[in-house]
């Protein structure tokens, strides 16, 4: 989602690059560490099992609904979204803003095979072509397999969401510090409710679904779009083709530097390296995962050979380096992402 910068130029520049690269998930960590009374083994295996199913279920089931979407910074909340979802077996998936009335009308649609990103204050319409099915259950399968191996998952019970019976999931690093709190159906696996936590332990996000019908009556073209009349359509790049670090740093020309230190329970995804170009240069592009949450680190050569200090806009941190020049696309704590940085120096 980002592109590394060999020299200054405008965030807003930044984020225009970003938008125009494939989308990658976005990492919202948490820093807190609680103290609690510790579930039976057979709990937290319980627990495990919960979300791996959470996961597969995923783009599988039918249902509809309304969600509420709320974003926090520093204990305050920033934003309230209300949205209607519909999603139908084959990864087909229709969600439409009704609240605030500035996003009233954005929509995302996602038919198994395009997805379409409609903007009407904008007049834009994005669209991008899906991963194949396959390679969808794979990252899945390969997310669920991460999280048994990566996170530390606790059972809290069950509690009611919606008016349907769900299972609590309490997720952490294996640091000890709070990631997130899924409440999944205890039915249909589908997740309900979800917090995730920021720095300091903070909540950042929270999004819950308000009503839920798994008994929906979908109508011809729901998951298919037509822009309207005078809407610009820009077409986005396909989805990166991946490849072993040792392959992509042969067409790239260059090596990569992986850094020394990653945030607790993450892995890099070693199989998974793309080759893309940015300024007309080669640029390679990393990803970094628990299972849950993912981060990007772009790499390109530049002509700063000393250090330069990170610049941070939004979820994106940028710095150069031994010829190289970084951007990591991901919220990580300030700590994390301080001593990421540092263990790119060399």
């Amino acid at each position: 989602m980002s592109k590394c910068i060999s020299h200054p130029v405008s965030y807003h520049a930044i984020i225009a690059i970003i938008e125009n690269w494939p989308p990658t998930l976005i990492v919202l960590f948490g820093l807190l560490s609680l103290a609690c009374t510790p579930f039976p083994a057979s709990a937290n295996s319980q627990a495990t099992r919960v979300m791996q199913a959470a996961i597969m279920s995923k783009g599988n089931v039918n249902y509809s609904g309304e969600r509420i979407v709320e974003v926090y910074s520093g204990g305050q909340r920033l934003r309230v979204v209300r949205q209607r979802i519909h999603c139908k077996q084959g990864d087909k998936q229709r969600i439409e803003t009704v609240e605030p009335p500035s996003e009233a009308g954005s929509l995302f649609v996602s038919n198994g095979l395009r997805i379409w990103e409609y903007t009407p204050q904008k007049r834009e319409v994005v669209v991008r072509q899906m991963q194949t099915a396959d390679s969808l259950r794979r990252h899945r399968q390969r997310a669920a397999d991460l999280v048994a191996s990566q996170l530390s998952l606790q059972y809290g019970g069950r509690k009611t969401i919606a008016s349907r019976s769900v299972h609590e999931i309490i997720i952490r690093d294996s640091a000890g510090r709070l990631l997130r709190k899924c409440w999944i159906d205890v039915h249909t696996n589908v997740e309900l409710k979800m917090e995730k936590y920021g720095e300091r332990g903070a909540l950042s996000t929270r999004q819950q679904m308000t009503t839920i019908n798994y008994t929906p009556r979908f109508i011809n073209g729901m998951f298919d779009f037509v822009p309207p009349r005078g809407v610009a359509v820009k077409t986005a790049p396909p989805p990166a083709t991946r490849t072993t670090l040792a392959q992509a740093q042969r067409p790239a020309g260059f090596k990569a530097i992986v850094p020394g230190y990653l945030p607790p329970s993450y892995v890099f995804e070693q199989d998974k390296v793309a080759v893309t170009v940015y300024q007309g240069k080669p640029a390679l592009w990393l990803t970094f995962t628990n299972g849950l949450d993912t981060f990007s680190l772009f790499q390109s050569p530049c002509t700063h050979s000393s250090a330069q200090a990170p610049l941070r806009h939004d979820c994106a941190t940028h710095w150069c380096g031994g010829g190289i020049c970084f951007t990591l696309v991901g919220e990580l704590p300030s700590s994390d992402i301080d001593s990421l940085v540092r263990s790119t120096r060399r």
